[in-house]
């Protein structure tokens, strides 16, 4: 049975849902609070659960985010606000460029985005075809808060749910017009951002209607800006790091007699020798480093009473997105370093300095013996312009359904049927690309040369952008605009039905049981001349396919003993979900609680779970693309220089990596098979009535993925094959000079990953005569973060850390943690957040010499004759002051990153060198805000 002060608390911790609570807030409340407050107890379902029921705090860890906490963060995409809380790893945002699609997305406990499950009102939001849900088509103004669950749910919500939960729960009851506007900007001047929103609401007894309006506008921020994102790699001499495609192009030949000849233009069309690393091409200030957005976004909900126990919801969102990303003109590369074949530069074509055939065919070669091999050739085609990457997103969901309570021996079942149906249809324009077949064409005898065909000038080079000796009518021909298409639907049906059964002595035993029918499908269509592979971008094959789900469950809540000495309550927490899969047969995946009420003060809790998660669209069905990331060769100057490395035995010594990117093939398998987990979760909750306001949680976390669908990082298999000679070398081809022509990183089901360590998180409210207070510490610690791999041809495994290091790194940050103070005076309020990130471990491969002696932090020899770099911790400090002018306008204004604290240097990073995962763009950020109500 619930205690007086127990029932205080419930009323509490529910006022504190619907209006502005803390973050994990359980705060003691007075012991004369009676038991006629249970009459305004409302039973609330909480994330985690299904059953209804008063006392807030369950088995499971559950963070709250209110409207309040949401604010301080002073950005405008409630993705940005869940990838800075503690819980959360390293995932794609807005100021991933190169790699980057426009979308935010939540990582929790670092194991994948598309492993937290992400809710609206407890039911599925629509994630892209790889089962990520993209965060910023939530529009921030239509949440009343956010309930993150930091355990597995996959035997509540079904597949996704591994790491986690995040539930969004949309503003209810709201009546009157809101508005607001914000505008923020860098202290250099740009990355402008803008966001504009308005919200209608009207209530009454029966019923309530809310429609929102909100609109965003990023503009970026370009690499070029500011200094550590100026030139590839930091703090390194100039050139170095650069592309080996310059403006004037460089002409890697070897002649039959053995020359070798390194060459790059000049001004005049003629050849020089190439300096390395001046000659090199810095691409870097042509990149975004955050990348512009336009977001419009229309939300409505609506609910009607149509009897006493039966009420109708709808639910209504179409969000549109339009982003982009650039980069430097984009380089040509031909060469049989890249396997490439049947190009030729004509000794006839009108602008070769050679004289002579420069060919990768070696039907050419041999049938001219005074033809020169094309081994790389690379030239910036800077007349070209930007590539650009232009997405147009738009978003629809709907969901419907009915609701009600069943009235049955004095007690209510609350039911519900509903529908949903998504579809995210994404066209993406990219400018800037070469049709690699008419540059074959372009650059050959010019007798084949005929039609719109004009013989290409790929010398005497470039000054700038759009000016150099490929004229207009060259560039007609070779470049092309892609047009390509993605789309990804989901319909489902569910039902729902939760009550008490019967009375237990220690209380109500409580259900919630279920069915869901669910359906998910998509295509990815890139234009033709892509998917056929001739373009000078990444190819990519065309993606299609669908599965369907049908799923029961039931969840049991039994009360085991209450009112005794040391046992305030002890609850048993059970639940099943039995899923079976059109294309990977059936589950049941079961999840044990516990939960201990010791007395009034102290919460003991613990959860043991299984989890479920069938592979995504595209992890399934996604046909091969290449792409050219930058990674380290570590068998570069062949066996001799590399003794201790078996996997480099028979590379000559004369091999030298030819480019710091190098080309590998990527893709989906519909061999995969599903994942399996168990997490476990225990802590407890302290909140002691001598201190009233203090709240203290403490929960550990050990999850452990079975068949973890990954590509293994194009890094690790090189690093992997050199340090074994065995693991994972058979993904790697290499060409006869010992070059890496192509490395394979498509999706495979790994041996395992897991991931543990604890979560803290103190609360503390108190009032003074100058003010009310809040203190909020919120922290993880990650223990261990590691991966094991199986070789796909030997069967022979190795256990990896994030970073694809073997041995004991911390390649993750250990600790995150959040600490807040806010103030509220009269018409006053005052905020400060402090966002701690731990160090973090790097391998630190600059050159193999003197700059890595020189820049990495701990040059010695560990593993592979690795160097590696440290990270060092780091905290941003956020503050704002918001001020009430009356009742119905408020003014915010603040600063983010007060300090002007910069990003830690990392080497191992693609362009800016600095995670944008991890740490923002340099510089302090202002913002002010004004909020109106009607």
């Amino acid at each position: 049975m619930f205690t007086n002060s127990k029932l205080a608390k419930s009323v509490k911790l529910a006022c504190a849902f619907g209006a502005a609570s803390t973050i994990g807030f359980t705060g003691a409340v007075n012991a004369q609070e009676t038991e006629e407050a249970a009459d305004a107890v409302e039973k609330i379902e909480v994330t985690g659960s299904r059953i209804r029921r008063t006392d807030i705090e369950g088995a499971n860890p559950v963070t709250v985010m209110s409207r309040v906490d949401i604010e301080r963060f002073g950005v405008t995409s409630i993705g940005d606000v869940l990838q800075a809380i503690p819980s959360a790893g390293s995932a794609i945002n807005t100021n991933n460029n190169n790699g980057g699609n426009g979308t935010t997305t939540i990582n929790i406990r670092g194991i994948g985005s598309n492993r937290t499950l992400v809710l609206v009102n407890g039911k599925r939001w629509a994630p892209g075809l790889g089962g990520s849900v993209d965060l910023n088509n939530i529009p921030a103004a239509i949440i009343e808060r956010i309930e993150v669950l930091k355990d597995g749910a996959s035997a509540v919500y079904g597949s996704d749910a591994i790491a986690g939960v995040v539930n969004i729960i949309t503003r209810q009851d709201f009546e009157g017009v809101q508005a607001s506007a914000y505008i923020g900007e860098w202290d250099e001047g740009d990355g402008n951002k803008e966001q504009w929103d308005i919200g209608f609401g009207t209530a009454n007894d029966k019923g309530n209607v809310y429609f929102n309006i909100s609109y965003v506008e990023e503009e970026p921020t370009l690499a070029g800006d500011r200094e550590i994102s100026a030139v590839p790699t930091f703090g390194t001499p100039e050139g170095f790091g650069g592309s080996s495609a310059p403006p004037q192009g460089r002409f890697f030949t070897f002649g039959q007699d053995g020359s070798a000849n390194n060459l790059q233009g000049d001004s005049n069309g003629g050849l020089e020798p190439w300096v390395e690393p001046t000659s090199r091409f810095n691409f870097a200030p042509f990149n975004y480093l955050s990348t512009p957005q336009e977001r419009t976004n229309i939300y409505t909900q609506a609910r009607y009473e149509l009897t006493d126990n039966v009420s109708v919801n709808v639910t209504g969102f179409y969000g549109n997105r339009k982003s982009e990303q650039a980069l430097a003109p984009t380089p040509l590369f031909i060469g049989t370093a890249f396997g490439d074949t049947g190009f030729t530069l004509s000794a006839n074509n009108p602008f070769n300095p050679f004289g002579v055939d420069v060919t990768t065919d070696q039907d050419v070669l041999d049938a001219n013996p005074d033809a020169q091999e094309m081994f790389l050739f690379g030239r910036r085609m800077m007349e070209a312009g930007f590539r650009s990457f232009k997405q147009n997103v738009d978003q629809f969901q709907f969901n419907g359904g009915f609701d009600g309570v069943i009235e049955f021996a004095d007690r209510e079942f609350f039911w519900d049927v509903n529908y949903t149906y998504a579809d995210i249809t994404q066209n993406t324009l990219t400018d800037g690309l070469l049709n690699m077949n008419r540059v074959a064409q372009a650059i050959g005898d010019p007798a084949n040369c005929t039609g719109e065909c004009t013989p290409l000038n790929l010398f005497g080079g470039a000054t700038d952008i759009g000016q150099g000796t490929i004229t207009q009518e060259m560039l007609d021909y070779i470049t092309f605009t892609a047009q390509s298409e993605l789309n990804s639907s989901l319909e489902s049906y569910s039902a729902n039905i939760s009550g008490e059964v019967f009375e237990l002595p220690a209380g109500y035993l409580a259900f919630a049981a279920g069915y869901e029918k669910r359906w998910q499908s998509g295509y990815d269509q890139p234009d033709a001349i892509i998917a056929a592979g001739i373009t000078s971008g990444n190819a990519r094959q065309p993606t299609s396919g669908a599965f369907s789900v049908e799923e029961a469950y039931l969840e049991l809540a039994v009360p085991l003993l209450s009112d005794m000495p040391g046992v305030e309550q002890l609850d048993l927490e059970l639940a099943t979900r039995y899923s079976d899969y059109s294309n990977f047969g059936d589950t049941t995946n079961s999840k044990v609680g516990l939960k201990w009420r010791i007395n009034d003060d102290l919460l003991v809790r613990g959860t043991w779970s299984e989890a479920f998660r069938a592979p995504s669209l595209t992890e399934l069905f996604s046909g091969n693309s290449d792409a050219f990331p930058p990674l380290t060769d570590p068998c570069n100057g062949g066996a001799a220089a590399n003794p201790n490395l078996p996997g480099c035995a028979g590379i000559p010594a004369t091999y030298t990596q030819p480019n710091s990117q190098i080309r590998i093939t990527t893709g989906g398998n519909a061999n995969l098979q599903a994942e399996e987990a168990e997490s476990f979760t225990y802590g407890f909750v302290y909140s002691p009535e001598q201190l009233d306001g203090l709240s203290i949680t403490f929960d550990v976390f050990d999850i452990e993925v079975d068949n973890a669908v990954s590509s293994v990082g194009a890094q690790t298999i090189l690093n992997a094959c050199a340090e074994t000679g065995v693991n994972l070398c058979s993904l790697i081809t290499r060409g006869a000079g010992g070059n890496v022509v192509d490395l394979f990183n498509g999706q495979i089901n790994l041996g395992g990953q897991t991931t543990s360590g604890f979560d803290y998180n103190v609360a503390y409210n108190f009032e003074t005569e100058y003010g009310d207070f809040r203190v909020n510490w919120d922290g993880t610690y990650i223990d261990e973060r590691s991966l094991i791999v199986v070789d796909p041809v030997t069967g022979t495994s190795q256990t990896f850390n994030d970073a694809g290091q073997a041995g004991d790194r911390d390649v993750v940050p250990r600790l995150r943690t959040n600490l807040s103070l806010t103030w509220n005076y009269d018409d006053w309020t005052a905020n400060w957040l402090m966002r701690y990130i731990g160090n973090t471990t790097e391998r630190c491969q600059i050159d193999g010499g003197d700059l890595d002696q020189q820049l990495c932090s701990d040059p010695s020899a560990e593993v592979g004759g690795d160097s590696f770099n440290e990270l060092e911790a780091m905290a941003y400090h956020d503050v704002s002051l918001g001020y009430a002018v009356n009742d119905n306008l408020r003014i915010t204004v603040g600063v983010n990153n007060l300090f002007n604290t910069d990003p830690e240097v990392s080497y191992s990073t693609f362009a800016n060198s600095f995670d944008p995962s991890m740490y923002e763009v340099p510089g302090q950020f202002f913002y002010s805000r004004v909020n109106v109500n009607f």
